[in-house]
């Protein structure tokens, strides 16, 4: 290319301003999304990773009901998977009625779970102590006096606050878990050293396995290495629960029948006294040594009662805030998959048109250096240089402004976990398919077009296209409707009908915009009603109490209705297929009686309601797809440290959660255990913090009561926070596309009709009237639009939010009506704003430009 004809490359830039920066905006914008949105997945579960590397978060801990021993931890060293195994100690304790905190032991040189100091120093001394940075809304300061009620397994209650901290074991800024102490709720966490713990035993082994060295955090191949070594550990375990049951009780009975013998002696000696010579001292002796006996006795009796021990294995998933903060990163990783595609697929149709366009209104010019001499490949470079540079400036600026802006402000938006450090993750593959895209709209559009005009002789390139006929439009068949309009009306219809491509590319832009508007408000509305849906719709009951004995009896004034319940936790997995553990929700009621009133089993597919049968369980639906079953399917559930199979005879809607439903009689027979009923599910009259945290005080104090939960007000940590700015940002990106696509179709449609519009203006037209010539049409085609989009809308909502279904989560597909409404009016409203630009440029239109052959 020589350098007049760079210049003349050139030139069409400069002079066509406008045109060339919206294509490269629409490009942009495309790219920018779909490159940042895409990249904010990986982002996200790389800064998370980092931060389990950087403080060492072990891959399971172990714990156990009769505590750790030197020969458990011996038995986790032994396995060949065990890199680095620590135990630590670990009390619940209640400071306050108000107030409950776990304490754990602290080890300068620990390896694993390692805390990040965030002020002040680590302790020192037996008597400092570090707590959570949540205990600073509490009002606790370094230098404060630090008061514990006396505790069994901690040797002092006095101590001094010198820093705070957070744990990798704590994922969530918000939540600490549950306790049967207080108010049922664990407010946070503090650490001492490990020799201010008086106990004997561990109360928990932090385990890291050498295999999983280079997996990253929540995925499905370090997930499944982990689930490998826990089974691995649990054979290697099988023998310890009957053994540590002895190592607690031999000794311990050893000890009483040895007491026993020593107070059997000293009452036969006192009673060898004859009974004249016992004296009043003498018979208070025999009384006491009788009475210690009995308590002996009765001792030995609960001893031989005390169950095996019974291991608990828990992985990451069980640590609060970890899995919640994975699956809200999945459901932002199946989100960009679909709206930033679908975002991208529109700037590139629309710059694909503007382009074509472009090239075929230079056709004389294309022609004309034809007829000059200049070969096909010189002719093809001004516009494949145009295209270049349009298409590689908008994919690769907003590329680069997509991975450097996105993740890491969705990354600070979730402000409901404790990782401070961003670790980003350059999207090379999104970025090359970006500019891949970008240069299909550009390249692909000129390359199509020239191919076409360069097949033609030069002279009839520079011949201009004839215009197309006019034709009778279906509209002028409906004699009452078409005689009813006016001239200017007539002549608007026609012109739509007329050039139906243009029509159609315009009806599909503004379609696109307002479909990935209504998408976006529509993802709102879904994530906004997750929960509310969930306690309105499916379970209706609000607290959930635990009971050490089924035959406790619970009351309380604001306590409505209550309904006795097996609660439990249990494992589910197929028994056929790829191997899946999903932790359920066991809900066992006494009776089916007025069931309703506290869940409804509503079936998702016919809205009938499911009835519990005692030949099967019933599943809920999100926990049916994971397991891939249906009515009939065999599912294989582990109960404590038993796996038993169940019939599937039901599935039913759910939202948040995973449930199983069974009745007594089928429980029985599918474990040959007893039915007991433990739990109470409550409806309550007042549902504020306050009543509810009396409720739980009230509740804890009678005899009996181990835990109180509120299902419904413990359910913030859903993972929807990071969802919630992912939606501002869809809606924020889809208005400003819009209002970019209707400037570029508008001024590619006054481009291509500059001698018809002129021609008006000869014809007498005013430049108001002119405009409205021009407004009418793009009013039609906007509320055409803006119908065709709603469809778009819903569909691509839909299927948004069916991919963006990840854990245990199954979004509502609900979009409220002002998402119709603001996406209407948003889309409307960037119309006005490109018609008053519009009528601007019109005015500026001249009358002698209807006799330019252009």
């Amino acid at each position: 290319m020589n350098s007049t004809y760079l210049k003349a490359t050139l030139r069409e830039i400069t002079y066509s301003w406008g045109k060339f920066i919206s294509i490269v905006l629409i490009i942009m914008l495309g790219s920018l999304l779909y490159v940042g949105i895409r990249a904010t997945g990986p982002s996200l579960d790389k800064s998370a990773d980092h931060y389990f590397d950087q403080h060492q978060l072990s891959d399971m801990t172990i714990s156990s009901t009769l505590g750790l021993t030197k020969r458990d931890l011996q038995v986790v060293q032994n396995d060949p998977n065990v890199q680095i195994a620590e135990p630590s100690h670990m009390v619940t304790v209640k400071k306050s009625q108000n107030e409950v905190a776990v304490v754990y032991s602290f080890m300068k040189n620990a390896k694993l779970n390692r805390l990040e100091l965030v002020s002040g120093h680590f302790p020192k001394t037996q008597t400092e102590i570090v707590l959570d940075t949540k205990a600073k809304k509490d009002g606790y300061r370094i230098g404060q006096d630090y008061h514990l009620p006396k505790t069994a397994g901690l040797k002092g209650r006095e101590y001094r606050i010198v820093g705070f901290i957070n744990s990798p074991l704590f994922v969530s800024s918000t939540d600490r878990g549950t306790t049967n102490l207080g108010s049922g709720q664990v407010d946070y966490f503090a650490y001492v050293l490990n020799q201010a713990f008086s106990q004997k035993e561990a109360a928990l082994i932090a385990i890291k396995f050498n295999d999983t060295k280079g997996l990253a955090a929540g995925t499905g191949r370090y997930n499944d290495r982990v689930q490998q070594d826990q089974e691995q550990l649990e054979k290697m375990f099988r023998r310890r629960p009957k053994q540590r049951r002895s190592e607690v009780i031999v000794p311990a009975l050893a000890k009483i029948n040895l007491q026993l013998r020593s107070l059997q002696m000293q009452a036969k000696e006192l009673t060898q006294v004859p009974q004249a010579y016992r004296t009043p001292r003498v018979k208070s002796a025999i009384k006491k040594i009788q009475v210690s006996s009995e308590k002996l006795r009765e001792m030995r009796s609960q001893l031989i009662k005390t169950p095996e021990a019974t291991y608990m294995y828990n992985d990451r998933t069980t640590n609060v805030g970890y899995q919640d903060y994975f699956d809200e990163s999945k459901s932002i990783a199946a989100i960009a998959v679909i709206f930033p595609g679908f975002f991208l697929f529109i700037a590139v149709l629309i710059t694909f048109t503007t382009i074509s366009r472009m090239i075929e209104k230079n056709r004389r010019e294309i022609g004309l250096m034809r007829a000059l001499g200049y070969t096909k490949g010189v002719i093809s470079m001004k516009y494949i240089v145009y295209s270049l540079l349009a298409g590689l400036l908008g994919s690769v600026i907003g590329g680069l402004a997509g991975t450097l802006t996105l993740p890491k402000f969705i990354f600070g938006m979730l402000s409901n976990n404790n990782l401070t450090h961003y670790v980003g993750v350059f999207p090379w593959i999104y970025l090359i398919e970006a500019i891949f895209a970008g240069l299909i709209a550009t390249l692909g559009s000129s390359a199509v077009v020239l191919i076409i005009n360069l097949r033609e002789k030069p002279t009839e390139l520079m011949r201009e296209r004839a215009p197309k006929a006019g034709k009778r439009i279906l509209l002028e068949r409906v004699k009452p409707l078409w005689n009813r309009l006016n001239f200017n009306q007539k002549v608007s219809y026609r012109n739509l009908f007329r050039y139906k491509g243009r029509m159609i590319m315009t009806i599909v832009g503004i379609a696109g915009c307002t479909g990935l508007m209504l998408a976006g408000f529509g993802i709102r509305d879904s994530v906004n009603d997750l929960i509310p849906d969930q306690f309105t719709q499916v379970q209706h009951y609000q607290g959930i109490v635990t009971l050490a004995d089924p035959d406790i009896a619970i009351h309380d004034k604001n306590i409505t209705a209550q309904k006795a319940a097996m609660v439990k936790s249990v494992t589910v997995s197929p028994t056929k297929g790829i191997k899946r553990n999903a932790t359920v929700t066991m809900v066992a009621p006494k009776t089916t009686r007025h069931l309703n009133q506290y869940i409804s089993l509503i079936n998702p597919d016919n809205s009938e309601t499911e009835r519990l049968t005692n030949h099967g369980v019933i599943l809920t639906e999100k926990l049916a797809t994971d397991m891939n079953a249906r009515k009939g399917t065999k599912l294989s559930v582990k109960i404590g440290n038993r796996a038993v199979k169940v019939s599937v005879s039901g599935i039913v809607k759910n939202y948040a959660g995973h449930y199983l439903y069974l009745t007594p009689k089928y429980y029985q027979k599918i474990t040959g255990t007893n039915y007991q009923p433990t739990s109470r599910l409550i409806k309550v009259k007042h549902t504020k913090s306050a009543q509810r945290q009396k409720l739980s005080k009230d509740l804890l104090n009678q005899l009996g009561v181990l835990n109180v939960t509120y299902p419904r007000y413990s359910s913030n940590s859903m993972g929807t926070v990071g969802l919630s700015s992912v939606v501002l940002i869809f809606i924020g990106l889809s208005a400003a596309l819009g209002l970019v696509v209707l400037y570029n179709l508008t001024n590619v449609n006054i481009s291509e009709r500059m001698r018809e519009l002129s021609t008006v203006k000869v014809l007498g037209f005013y430049d108001r009237e002119v405009t409205a010539y021009v407004a009418r049409e793009n009013v039609i085609l906007t509320l055409a639009g803006i119908l065709f989009g709603w469809v778009i809308g819903i569909v691509l909502h839909h299927f948004i939010m069916i991919k963006a279904q990840t854990g245990a989560i199954l979004f509502p597909l609900t979009i409220h009506y002002p998402g119709y409404i603001w996406s209407s009016l948003l889309t409307i409203l960037f119309s006005l704003i490109v018609g008053v630009i519009t009528h601007y440029k019109l005015k500026n239109i001249r009358m002698l430009d209807s006799l330019s052959s252009e």
